[in-house]
């Protein structure tokens, strides 16, 4: 994970380390009135604040009643993103098995999903999942480690990433890049070199005015341009509403 985004799981961490209650307020206000797009983690980090660790042992059925009975009316979306963090603090399965992870992404970027179909999520919503199951995991007080990816997983991501055009995985996907090297053609190989040396080069802190030519390697450059600068808003979006659920 890249320094920044490091920085963010700990800023969300440290929301729910204290479990006073001393949030409840901003908890219970962000729950009541949901921005649009609001991350998974930020939703768990107000239920968790508003209810206490206990809501780990919690069915299905006790959440919705309780937030029912607290007047907090969550969203299909939302339901989804909540559902999908908690199971990420007691299963770890996201991290072998690939359905699971389809599902975990589709669910993180508030998509829609059927756990009985392949399915195959955008490169982008994949690299955020991965960053923001590392923020949930980080919440958990009994153990907040981070699995290496299965190669099951890793199969699969190298498989999205190789129909989608991608010689150079982005930097959260960076586990599959050994899968992807060995099913990409021979005539990618070079279009590899070139690619990880000019993104090497890039400033990453202009890439959003950067034009990039339309030739192959102004394509994969683009790529993991577009790829980063999604990921940045995410963060953003999640390190506003953690302030935000801090009184700040």
């Amino acid at each position: 994970m890249r320094p920044e985004f490091e920085k963010l799981a700990e800023l969300t961490v440290k929301l729910t380390v204290d479990l006073s209650g001393e949030n409840k307020d901003e908890a219970r206000s962000l729950l009541k009135d949901l921005p649009e797009d609001c991350p998974a983690s930020a939703i768990y980090a107000s239920v968790r604040t508003l209810y206490g660790i206990q809501i780990q042992d919690w069915e299905p059925e006790t959440f919705w009643l309780t937030l029912e009975q607290d007047d907090i009316d969550l969203d299909s979306e939302a339901r989804n993103k909540l559902e999908a963090a908690l199971t990420l603090q007691s299963n770890l399965a996201f991290y072998w098995d690939n359905l699971v992870f389809q599902n975990t992404v589709q669910a993180l970027n508030g998509m829609p999903f059927n756990p009985e179909c392949l399915q195959e999520p955008s490169v982008y919503h994949m690299a955020w999942a991965v960053i923001e199951a590392a923020v949930i995991r980080g919440q958990d007080p009994y153990g907040d480690d981070v699995p290496d990816f299965d190669d099951d997983v890793q199969m699969f991501v190298a498989t999205v990433l190789k129909r989608a055009g991608w010689a150079v995985a982005p930097e959260e996907l960076d586990f599959s890049q050994g899968v992807l090297d060995n099913i990409i053609s021979s005539d990618a190989k070079n279009l590899q070199r070139e690619t990880r040396y000019a993104w090497k080069q890039l400033d990453k802190t202009v890439l959003q005015n950067t034009e990039f030519p339309e030739d192959r390697l102004g394509v994969q450059l683009s790529k993991l341009a577009s790829c980063r600068l999604f990921l940045e808003e995410q963060a953003k979006v999640l390190g506003l509403t953690v302030m935000k659920l801090r009184g700040v």
